[in-house]
């Protein structure tokens, strides 16, 4: 009977912790909340550069910055934004050194917006994959998630694609 208890407490606190969408380590990091799934938009074959997205709530009383991001499925991550570019008319993608979090505020990442751009891909991105991604803020700490592949946003919402973007 004991036994039986403790397997299922064990099984119980697994459950728990597969169910978590991300784990904090410290910091800035502990009062982030993720409050929209995130996507990485899949990869034709042999592409090896895709876009990340989501939506992060800093719960905390400080401004934050997201500083860099990593994924063990990239050579490199940047964090980008679109910017309209007056002398052609286009819109064109940007490397930035930070995405500001206002405290209390709710901070998208999504096409035709901030996102986070994959780069030198080991590996193709298929619909119903899932992609491990790591967030560091401005104070060091780091956030660890996971975004599943999508052809398009989740809910049917085109967005801007990447394939026709200039950097």
């Amino acid at each position: 009977m004991k036994n039986r208890i403790v397997l299922a407490c064990l099984v119980l606190c697994i459950s728990a912790l597969a169910a978590m969408p991300a784990i904090a380590d410290s910091g800035a990091a502990q009062v982030m909340e993720i409050t929209e799934a995130a996507w990485v938009r899949a990869t034709p074959p042999n592409r090896d550069i895709t876009a990340g997205y989501l939506t992060i709530r800093n719960t905390g009383s400080e401004t934050r910055h997201i500083v860099a991001a990593a994924s063990p499925v990239a050579g490199r991550v940047e964090l980008h934004t679109h910017i309209h570019d007056r002398e052609s008319g286009m819109m064109q993608m940007r490397e930035v050194e930070s995405i500001e979090l206002p405290a209390g505020e709710t901070v998208q990442l999504a096409p035709g917006g901030l996102h986070l751009m994959i780069m030198n891909l080991k590996q193709d991105l298929q619909p119903g994959a899932s992609v491990s991604l790591t967030l560091e803020f401005d104070d060091g700490s780091h956030l660890e998630l996971e975004a599943e592949v999508h052809r398009q946003a989740p809910g049917g919402h085109q967005g801007h694609g990447h394939g026709h973007h200039h950097h």
